[in-house]
Order: structure tokens, then C-alpha cells, then sequence
């Protein structure tokens, strides 16, 4: 390597996290690293990570103890997903160590002010199911009127869901008088 014995150099990782129907093939994911004041950059001052994991910005040299600052986000992508737009802030302590070398901290958090607990820079990703269209329906419903997805009388399903209270709500509804004129309208009979 080229650089001055007296200068030492960093490279700072970030990750990425997919969950849900993550595309086929993967998407390209866009990092950014900008210095705040005037703080030493790295070469390429953005990063493409394809799909989850985890990569290196390319080093940054520093050649002075200090500390110096960076915030690190992600471009929005292209596709369906949710895509993480946390902004982390870096912090990179740069000190003499004993024996005359440079040593560096790297710190990561999520707030400005740096008081919350020290994390690794990581985005998560969620792309939402693709709704599949069902090949053969038994019952033809009006569309216009039609909730999604839903069946009367087809309750266990919705016990199973995740948000419980939500679902408690739409079974009571499902049983209300108002859904069993929407129903009879469409010639379903519930059994109470």
C-alpha cells in the first residue's frame, strides 16, 4: 500500500436485510456516504449491494486525529418494496495509539445527537406479497362491493391473523346486521 505510515485507513460496512416476496432477480440497492464538514472520503462515496448483504465502502485515509462525521443512506429503489429510510450518523474517532499509529473507532447511530445506542448500519427492505389472482371463484360477487378476500362464515382464517384485535373487529362485523344485508343481498344466507 501507498499511503504515509502515519495515516491509517477505514472502511465502513453496511448491510442490507430483505423480508417479504423479495424480486427474482434481486434488486440493486444504492448506498450513500456523505461527509459532513470537511471530513476525508473515500474514492467511491456510493455503494451497490445486489440482494441481502453485507459490503465495504472503499477506504477512507485519514492522516490526523480527530473526529470526524458522516451520515449514511439509502436511494429509494425501483421496485414494489419498502424500501429502509433510516439515516445512520457515523462517527469516526481517529486518536495516537501508543505506539505512534493511528487507531479508529467507528460509531453508528440513528439520531443527530448520537445518544442512543450504537448499532451497525444496516437496512431492511420489505416487499409485500404478490396478490395471486385466484384461477376459479365459486360464488361471483359484484366486484364493486366485494371486501377482499373475504368469505362469511370462513372464520378461522381470520383468527389466525397476526393482528388479533383487527380481526376480532371483522368477525363481529361479519356478524353484524349491516354485513348480513350486504350478504343476503348477494343471496348468502349466515346461520347465526
Amino acid at each position: 500500500s501507498t499511503f504515509a505510515a502515519d495515516a491509517v485507513q477505514v472502511q465502513i460496512p453496511v448491510s442490507i436485510q430483505t423480508s417479504g416476496e423479495t424480486p427474482s432477480p434481486e434488486e440493486n440497492y444504492t448506498v450513500e456516504l456523505q461527509a459532513v464538514d470537511d471530513a476525508p472520503m473515500p474514492s467511491e462515496n456510493v455503494l451497490e449491494i445486489s440482494g441481502s448483504g453485507k459490503a465495504f465502502f472503499s477506504p477512507i485515509q485519514y492522516t490526523t486525529p480527530g473526529i470526524y462525521y458522516y451520515t449514511i443512506t439509502q436511494q429509494s429503489g425501483t421496485q414494489r418494496g419498502h424500501y429502509d429510510q433510516t439515516v445512520y450518523y457515523v462517527k469516526v474517532s481517529v486518536t495516537n495509539g501508543e505506539n505512534g499509529n493511528l487507531e479508529t473507532v467507528i460509531a453508528a447511530h440513528t439520531d443527530a445527537d448520537m445518544t442512543d445506542a450504537k448499532c451497525d448500519i444496516t437496512f431492511t427492505n420489505y416487499y409485500k406479497p404478490i396478490k395471486k389472482t385466484s384461477e376459479s371463484t365459486t360464488e361471483t360477487i359484484p366486484t364493486t362491493k366485494r371486501k377482499p378476500e373475504t368469505k362469511p362464515g370462513n372464520k378461522t382464517s381470520i383468527k389466525k391473523s397476526k393482528n388479533k384485535d383487527a380481526a376480532d373487529k371483522f368477525v363481529k362485523f361479519l356478524q353484524s346486521e349491516k354485513a348480513l344485508k350486504v350478504f343476503r343481498s348477494y343471496g348468502f344466507t349466515i346461520n347465526k
